[in-house]
């Protein structure tokens, strides 16, 4: 489906102040301003496939502060695509910057609290959804279902056309959509996946495997600072730092989180020297306006673009 100023993104080199390592950085982050790395190519085949279906509207879910909601959110206006979303907040923040684009968007938003949110993926939720939406396409929270990772797996196989495979790649996960993806474009090659979680708790390992049918990956659990959207003054100060080295923003929640633990490898004994690593920048810059919003006061301000 065509959406304007889809880029290509480059494979940079990049480092971490000094490293023997072939380190290089796949520019998610560039492909486009608003529907950003990962979110574009999750949602590429959705949107393909609610083209040529016969549905009049699309519904999907997310947190107040979701990279998925601001990114579909911005496809759905430049596409003229109805769209309901399901918000887990107690009011519309309008200080939010994700928020204040979604409303901006003309996308109509339906609070539910943090109990009713717990339940949206239960069948007496989703009938009832069914029939208030009979013509609707439900896309899950963060864009994760199959569509989404065919997305993800199709990308990522023609950006690997006429490269070398790397030894490793890097990649956050949240909901696993995206790893799952990457871990299936490399199946059968002889690159490792390294999946680095920004939530605590080692249940992706059973949720990835269930998403690639069993296909070998490694869950890195460590650097989840706390838990989903938490933080610490080293993490915040360890994104400066790699921004003023490369001159590259990332941003706390998901790629800043895994910059952290592929430094903290490289610092041990996990690569060997002759390592050729690439790491997967995921986009999602959006989410820094949302940490500045609310935790700058406590941690301090993130550059942003």
């Amino acid at each position: 489906m065509p959406i304007d100023n889809i880029k290509e993104v480059p494979l940079e080199k990049f480092n971490f102040g000094k490293s023997d390592l072939d380190l290089r950085i796949v520019r998610g982050d560039l492909n486009h301003d608003k529907i950003q790395g990962n979110k574009w190519w999750k949602l590429s085949e959705n949107l393909n496939y609610f083209r040529k279906a016969d549905l009049t509207e699309i519904i999907s879910f997310g947190g107040a502060f979701s990279n998925h909601i601001y990114a579909l959110s911005s496809a759905c206006s430049s596409l003229s695509i109805p769209l309901q979303l399901y918000v887990r907040a107690n009011d519309i923040d309008l200080d939010n910057p994700t928020m204040r684009k979604v409303v901006k968007d003309g996308t109509s938003i339906q609070l539910l609290s943090f109990d009713q949110y717990r339940n949206k993926d239960q069948k007496d939720f989703l009938e009832k959804l069914k029939i208030k939406h009979p013509k609707a396409m439900v896309i899950p929270e963060g864009g994760t279902n199959k569509l989404g990772i065919e997305g993800v797996e199709k990308w990522m196989r023609s950006f690997r056309v006429g490269k070398e495979d790397p030894d490793y790649i890097c990649v956050a996960a949240g909901t696993g959509g995206t790893a799952a993806g990457i871990i299936k474009a490399f199946a059968n090659a002889k690159t490792k996946v390294l999946v680095f979680s920004s939530l605590k708790g080692d249940f992706l390992n059973k949720e990835i495997s269930k998403l690639t049918g069993g296909l070998e990956f490694e869950l890195i659990t460590k650097y989840h600072f706390g838990g989903y959207a938490k933080f610490s003054q080293e993490l915040i100060d360890f994104i400066r730092n790699f921004h003023e080295i490369n001159k590259i923003l990332i941003e706390p929640i998901y790629t800043g989180k895994m910059m952290y633990g592929v430094k903290e490898l490289i610092e041990g004994t996990y690569f060997s020297r002759s390592s050729n690593i690439w790491v997967l920048h995921t986009g999602g810059l959006q989410g820094i306006n949302g940490y500045n919003y609310r935790y700058s006061k406590k941690f301090g301000v993130l550059p942003v673009a």
